[in-house]
């Protein structure tokens, strides 16, 4: 598993219905890394009715985003718990320019710098089927038609110019998500190292 060209603290960034999700998953299983994903930590914890989970629901149900400041707790109370012998993969944070710059400093006093931002670029049109798809398949409260349109409008409007950001310190690198599952990952997996 070693390596020279290994990254390890990789962020997989993409729209709603990228595969962020699956191509995180198979980054884990592949490195031994920690998936650190807010939108499934989130739902856990409406699921399990907590304090956190009552918060966001507000804001999942109308397809906004959770406000920085909880998300970004929840993330270094993750990370701080993960330690970081693996390494991790951040799958859907950050979010906000906010939420970049809170990631990056917490990183730097962790002296735990990220290696690699990866971007699934996939056109708005396949967003929309895929989610559409995922939301009968999955029956996903936050996959309505509606709330699609609107993730996706905050997508644009909030999470694309955090690339920007994190380009200036970062290596970012755009992979076309339209493939397979398994094109996606070989390219991801060639890219990483």
């Amino acid at each position: 598993m070693g390596g020279q060209g290994l990254r390890r603290r990789l962020i997989l960034f993409g729209a709603p219905g990228s595969g962020k999700g699956t191509q995180a998953e198979l980054l884990r299983q592949r490195y031994d890394l920690d998936h650190i994903a807010p939108g499934d930590m989130l739902r856990e914890h409406r699921a399990a009715g907590t304090e956190l989970g009552h918060l966001a629901s507000e804001y999942m149900a109308a397809g906004k985003l959770v406000p920085d400041e909880l998300i970004v707790n929840m993330i270094r109370h993750r990370l701080e718990d993960d330690g970081d012998a693996k390494g991790f993969v951040l799958d859907g944070f950050p979010r906000t320019v906010p939420q970049a710059r809170s990631l990056q400093e917490l990183l730097e006093k962790m002296d735990r710098p990220i290696d690699l931002v990866a971007v699934l670029d996939v056109p708005e049109e396949e967003l929309v089927a895929r989610l559409s798809r995922r939301a009968t398949e999955e029956r996903r409260e936050d996959d309505t038609p509606e709330i699609i349109s609107e993730r996706l409008r905050v997508y644009r409007v909030q999470t694309e110019p955090v690339l920007e950001y994190l380009g200036d310190l970062v290596p970012v690198l755009r992979l076309d998500g339209r493939g397979s599952v398994e094109e996606v990952n070989g390219a991801l997996v060639q890219a990483i190292g």
